[in-house]
């Protein structure tokens, strides 16, 4: 009866529905903080450097056009992995029609070690309860032992996360002087590149010639264009060499082409 008396005064004073179901625990949830579990593991040959801070961004990636937004970011020491953290996110700012992914790295000292150079989708579209996102060394070492990506032809097999199913793939390469050259499905294309212990940059325009191909084709160009319009950094690991994005995602994976 106190409770029935209770409910009274409140609908009394005005508050109607919304405060009835309120007290009754049938309420729609708010929005608010929510914790995204993700599974950190290390890339097969990387090391984790001794007092390891860990930073993790979920990341609203949906315009390919424009810098990726950051949704949430966190902070964590870590001595081994693979760990599981949780990073706390407002679920307010989720829109189920877009698409986020999850990016980390490992500094120390202000120099990056670790970072991950794929993009691991999150939250929304069918993507994993838990991602697994994978770190892999970087070439971010003093310029003698980073690893070196010129006098190598490089042949592209992955662009912008979508595999590529070609008998002629794209294919560039990186000379000692700066030079740079590329194939990019149809034309061929030259230009500079500023490359450091990490750190690739295409000096931009590239001089090309003008052919007419099929579209598939064509649109092989625009695309290996616009991945390295995008690109800052490299990944060497073995015969396989990641560029990446200020973000850290990789836009194009290329490995070495047999002589």
């Amino acid at each position: 009866m106190r409770t029935l008396r209770s409910l009274s005064r409140t609908l009394s004073r005005g508050l109607g529905l919304a405060a009835l179901l309120a007290c009754l625990g049938g309420a729609p949830a708010m929005a608010g903080t929510v914790d995204l579990p993700v599974v950190v593991r290390l890339a097969e040959g990387a090391t984790l450097p001794p007092d390891a801070l860990l930073e993790v961004e979920l990341l609203d990636g949906s315009r390919a056009d424009a810098p990726s937004i950051v949704i949430s970011a966190g902070r964590y020491r870590i001595e081994v992995l693979p760990a599981i953290i949780k990073l706390p996110y407002d679920d307010a700012r989720i829109d189920p029609r877009m698409s986020y992914i999850v990016s980390a790295k490992v500094a120390q000292e202000g120099t990056v070690l670790l970072r991950t150079t794929t993009a691991f989708p999150a939250i929304t579209r069918d993507a994993p309860a838990r991602p697994e996102i994978v770190l892999e060394q970087t070439g971010t070492m003093p310029a003698a032992e980073a690893p070196r990506i010129t006098g190598v032809e490089w042949a592209a097999f992955e662009i912008g996360g979508r595999m590529l199913v070609t008998e002629d793939p794209p294919s560039m390469a990186f000379n000692d002087d700066g030079g740079f050259s590329m194939y990019g499905g149809c034309n061929r294309f030259t230009g500079r590149a500023e490359i450091g212990a990490g750190t690739l940059a295409i000096v931009q325009p590239l001089a090309g010639t003008r052919r007419a191909c099929p579209e598939p084709r064509m649109k092989l160009d625009q695309d290996m264009i616009a991945a390295l319009a995008q690109t800052t950094g490299y990944v060497r690991t073995g015969k396989n060499l990641s560029l990446t994005n200020a973000a850290g995602v990789t836009v194009l994976r290329l490995t070495e082409r047999p002589d």
